[in-house]
């Protein structure tokens, strides 16, 4: 609809439509919304570990949806039997055929506490994100290897694995400044994808870690 607002066509999606709990604000038609469980047992355990907070409604019906979270900018891309893997508190909404599950990336539980989760989505079908400001699609090949600050860091195509990047010497300046940002530790990627980051190193606001009452609220 807008850059900051998602319109889903009801009838184009199949009359269903999977979205993070609470991004729902307005609709015209015939719309209901049911919280979706953690997806099973493997996955339950997964969220309790890492301390997603990954609460997912299916939406049903027909009409109209809007979706947004907290006037970040939204990402629409289009997956065709392909495999992504993104920040949870970035993704807004995904077509049901597309299947989800809940992985650590290697290395990141020695760097950080509960180590470092992310949604692997792969299938067919759209897939929604929200970046706090307009992102930026890098390109990595083998000669060209990319290094990015965690809390800027989107999303990353299937086939990267990135792994925890350690320089010594911005290790360093933690005593000087106190930082505990990314730049004391970076997700390194190698190989053949892409990496989508913001021009942000700060986790956007949203209003969905802390959902307040609403039609759509978890």
């Amino acid at each position: 609809q807008s850059k900051k607002l998602l319109r889903v066509n009801m009838a184009a999606s199949g009359g269903q439509v999977l979205a993070k709990a609470g991004s729902m604000i307005a609709y015209q038609g015939q719309i209901s919304f049911t919280r979706q469980g953690s997806g099973g047992a493997a996955k339950w355990i997964k969220k309790a570990v890492s301390g997603e907070s990954f609460t997912l409604m299916l939406c049903q019906g027909t009409g109209d949806l809007f979706l947004a979270d907290a006037a970040n900018d939204i990402v629409l891309l289009y997956l065709n039997n392909e495999s992504i893997t993104v920040e949870a508190l970035n993704l807004l909404a995904f077509s049901p055929s597309i299947s989800w599950d809940i992985v650590m990336i290697k290395g990141a539980a020695g760097m950080m506490g509960g180590g470092l989760w992310t949604v692997e989505l792969n299938g067919t079908g759209y897939l929604a994100l929200i970046s706090k400001g307009e992102p930026m699609t890098l390109k990595v090949t083998p000669d060209q290897p990319t290094y990015t600050d965690p809390n800027a860091t989107i999303a990353w195509s299937a086939g990267l694995s990135p792994t925890i990047h350690m320089d010594a010497n911005l290790t360093s300046l933690k005593g000087i400044f106190g930082s505990t940002h990314g730049e004391l530790f970076q997700l390194a990627f190698q190989g053949n994808g892409y990496v989508v980051v913001q021009p942000s190193e700060e986790v956007p606001k949203t209003s969905l870690q802390s959902p307040k009452s609403g039609g759509s609220g978890p």
